[in-house]
């Protein structure tokens, strides 16, 4: 197990750089506003910080009693798994490191992982059908996003539909595959968590929308993240997301009333900004990672 998610680091490392390289998004733009930027920078660590957060809340609902480094270290050495092609590294990542050092079984570790997913694009879509709400985008996008939240919202609660993914689980992985047994209300009161991350990335979004553009911008800018983020995460066919999340983010500040030329400024920009934070994560979960090796 231990040299499989070597070779799990080293892969999603691999294919970080060659979607970047790709997609030719390491350009920095100017700068209109430092201070701006600064505090978008600390709120979108935080936000990643609280995302750990959710995932060891998530375990905790579905009974499974893991250390708050053990979360971090998982949730930080697997960030860059979602440019691996198929989407599902990223999930499977983080529930794999937990397996391979506590005594849980790594399916049942994947489909709370999978639940965490969905509880994370359920919430973002809220906020991004919001956000549609207020900048006059909702009857262009907010249908196709209210669907997919209702979908999700089947996927958290129904246990119809988990039997149905049990299911399929069970193909996949070509065993028997027991699902834990969580209560609807213990997923609720996680809820709050996943909110609060999502509220930290729209209000760094903004300031980081501030910082670039140098007229003023309604505070909606900042939902448009969510949302872009979600419906890049959907898009199974790009990693990472690369060039759907930009796409949406431009047409979503277009609809918020920013110019052409600097939403495609702070929409390209973002992928930059983003993956500042996703290397801040990355290298929390290696800190926590040998703190946590040494003291076992």
């Amino acid at each position: 197990m231990r040299t499989w998610y070597r070779l799990f680091l080293l892969v999603s490392l691999l294919c970080l750089v060659v979607a970047l390289y790709q997609a030719d998004y390491l350009r920095i733009p100017e700068l209109v506003s430092a201070p701006s930027l600064t505090v978008s920078f600390l709120l979108l660590f935080a936000a990643f910080l609280v995302e750990t957060v959710c995932w060891k809340a998530m375990l905790a609902a579905f009974g499974f009693k893991v250390s708050g480094g053990r979360c971090l270290a998982g949730m930080g050495l697997s960030v860059f798994g979602k440019f691996v092609p198929g989407k599902v590294w990223t999930i499977a990542g983080r529930g794999a490191y937990i397996a391979q050092r506590r005594d849980y079984p790594l399916a049942e570790l994947t489909v709370v992982s999978l639940q965490t997913q969905f509880a994370d694009l359920w919430t973002a879509l809220a906020f991004g059908t919001i956000g549609l709400s207020v900048v006059g985008g909702f009857y262009q996008w907010g249908w196709s996003a209210v669907v997919l939240w209702l979908l999700l919202s089947a996927l958290i609660f129904s246990p119809t539909v988990q039997h149905t993914a049990t299911a399929v689980g069970r193909y996949v992985f070509r065993r028997e595959i027991t699902v834990p047994k969580v209560k609807v209300q213990a997923v609720a009161l996680v809820f709050p968590w996943f909110a609060l991350a999502c509220g930290l990335l729209a209000a760094a979004f903004y300031l980081l929308a501030r910082g670039l553009v140098g007229t003023a911008i309604p505070w909606s800018v900042g939902l448009g993240f969510p949302l872009a983020g979600a419906l890049g995460i959907m898009a199974i066919f790009a990693p990472g997301g690369l060039g759907v999340r930009e796409a949406v983010l431009t047409g979503y500040l277009v609809l918020a009333g920013v110019p052409l030329a600097d939403a495609t400024t702070v929409a390209v920009a973002s992928r930059l900004w983003f993956l500042v934070g996703e290397f801040f994560m990355f290298a929390a979960g290696l800190i926590a990672h040998r703190v946590e090796e040494r003291s076992s």
